[in-house]
């Protein structure tokens, strides 16, 4: 059997970045237009908040069994499955007359970013895991929030003021269909394993796939995803609104900061990931990732709390280098620490529970806090002290584990 191009490698990595960068229009792209969205319709801070947390929410549900199933079907019809999902929900979401059918649309491109973030994240794994290049693999995949979001939240907010958010929506919405034209012709799963490879890799412990998903270093992946998407969501929903009604900032300059946040994890996710490849070990790197967030998350909750948005704007993208340090490296250790059959089931747990708890919960609780008080700064301190616990405290409890690599299969 030929063993698998190099060159075919790397096009799909390519292929699943775009497809992951094209999912950030239906996940995030809607909120610089968020206060004209509130008045238009005239919605409350939570009503606003549920927009997002909805999302999150429903992609959070469909992802653990996303992963399974991709791991069963094949990863492409996932994620080809997720960007008919995503249009739809992007066209409804566009020519929504009323609050319902807009939480309708959301929550219908919430299926589909649900599916596009396990799809992808999936495909990397796979394609790489042979070599175990899992760290520098997902270090790149995972420099798509940076990208995606400076694409959704900046260059995308541009076309939003430039033609209103119903418009700017549609036309999202066909850069969708583009991107699934290009997915269904180009993008492959990864061929079969050789029989001896595959013999190595083979579970032969007799384990449940529940005990293997609730092992020590998946939900220590679990917790720390659900501290780092929990901040993603707020600063994707909450952070434009804040610097456009507090600070005054304008539309474009809003969004620009607030993708700050992740575009400053882009070198650090790969240059960690790199790292720690080489090194055989995680946990370390993954503690020094929650030590910097929870430092930086305290920095920015007192900028928040103190009105000073120039040290918000400064602190938000060190919160972010953290954030990234530690995302791929908690999430390759996770996958290291199963067998190789369930990187799918995996990948959908990890980032199926950060969806639920953190993407969902976080920006919720953060609009009901600003009806409730009138700011966000007791959100804030909520954030930076969960932060402490999941991205920090529990990856204390994290244990290196690293597979052997596979034989190499045979040049035919």
């Amino acid at each position: 059997m030929k063993k698998t191009s190099p060159t075919t490698k790397w096009a799909m990595l390519s292929l699943s970045y775009l497809v992951l960068i094209a999912c950030f229009i239906p996940y995030i792209g809607w909120t610089p237009s968020l206060l004209n969205i509130s008045e238009e319709l005239s919605l409350s801070a939570s009503e606003a908040g549920l927009l997002g947390s909805i999302t999150a929410l429903v992609g959070g549900l469909v992802l653990p069994f996303a992963g399974v199933i991709g791991d069963r079907i094949g990863i492409k019809k996932i994620i080809l499955i997720g960007l008919v999902a995503a249009i739809i929900g992007q066209f409804i979401f566009a020519l929504a007359p009323d609050y319902g059918i807009l939480l309708v649309g959301r929550a219908i491109s919430g299926l589909g970013v649900g599916l596009l973030f396990v799809g992808p994240y999936t495909m990397a794994v796979n394609w790489f895991e042979r070599e175990r290049k899992n760290g520098v693999a997902l270090g790149i995949m995972f420099t798509t929030d940076g990208i995606g979001s400076v694409f959704a939240l900046y260059l995308f907010a541009i076309v939003l003021v430039a033609f209103g958010w119903r418009t700017g929506s549609n036309i999202g919405g066909v850069f969708l269909v583009l991107v699934l034209i290009v997915a269904a012709i180009f993008l492959k799963d990864v061929p079969a394993q050789p029989a001896t490879a595959a013999a190595q890799d083979e579970d032969t412990s007799g384990r449940s796939t529940a005990s293997w998903l609730f092992s020590r270093n998946v939900l220590v992946a679990a917790a720390f995803f659900i501290g780092e998407w929990g901040i993603f969501a707020v600063v994707a929903v909450w952070m434009p609104t804040i610097l456009i009604e507090d600070a005054g900032w304008s539309t474009t300059a809003a969004g620009f900061f607030s993708s700050c946040y992740v575009l400053a994890g882009v070198v650090t996710s790969i240059i960690f990931g790199l790292i720690s490849d080489n090194l055989g070990k995680r946990k370390n790197l993954i503690l020094l990732a929650g030590l910097a967030m929870t430092l930086f998350m305290g920095a920015l909750t007192v900028s928040i709390a103190a009105d000073n948005y120039v040290f918000a704007a400064i602190s938000l993208p060190l919160v972010g280098l953290g954030v990234y340090t530690g995302m791929p490296l908690a999430l390759a250790l996770a996958s290291e620490s199963v067998p190789v059959r369930m990187a799918g089931a995996v990948n959908g747990f990890v980032l199926g529970i950060g969806f639920i708890v953190g993407g969902f919960v976080y920006p919720y609780v953060m609009g009901l806090v600003k009806d409730s008080t009138g700011d966000y700064a007791l959100g804030f301190v909520g954030m930076a002290v969960a932060t402490a616990i999941l991205n920090l405290g529990c990856a204390l409890f994290a244990k290196d584990q690293r597979r052997t690599p596979a034989t190499p299969a045979p040049v035919s």
